[in-house]
């Protein structure tokens, strides 16, 4: 029995990461081929940056990058740039100790700056435009 295949049915060639190993300095190989291959996967940053690397080193453009790895193509260009390290993240602070006070109705407390009384105040501060604004 012959089997018919539509022009360009074939199976695509899997990618694999040029390394034997499966997890050095912060990085899952073996996640990073998933992504390669077009697979959801939750990847790092540094995973994420690796993958676009070693598509890029295989002449895959950036368009088809940020496809597999659902980021715009701004970001690989930027990464490229930045000879594919990933780029430094924000370290969230810890709260200050502002003693017995708490929490108010925002979720801020004055002089507090964990992320979430940031993020109430943010938060808060929008609500009261938007109502300002409907009035």
């Amino acid at each position: 029995m012959i089997a018919a295949h539509r022009p360009g049915a074939a199976p695509q060639t899997r990618l694999y990461p040029s390394t034997t190993t499966t997890y050095h300095c912060g990085i899952d190989y073996i996640a990073v081929e998933h992504a390669m291959n077009g697979e959801e996967v939750d990847l790092t940053l540094a995973e994420r940056v690796e993958a676009a690397r070693q598509l890029h080193d295989r002449g895959i453009d950036h368009a088809e990058i940020s496809r597999l790895l659902h980021r715009d193509r701004a970001t690989i260009t930027s990464w490229q740039k930045n000879g594919w390290v990933p780029p430094a993240q924000a370290v969230d602070q810890e709260p200050i100790d502002i003693g017995r006070a708490v929490h108010g109705r925002s979720g801020y407390s004055k002089g507090c700056r964990c992320g979430a009384c940031r993020a109430g105040a943010r938060t808060y501060a929008r609500q009261y435009r938007a109502a300002k604004e409907a009035a």
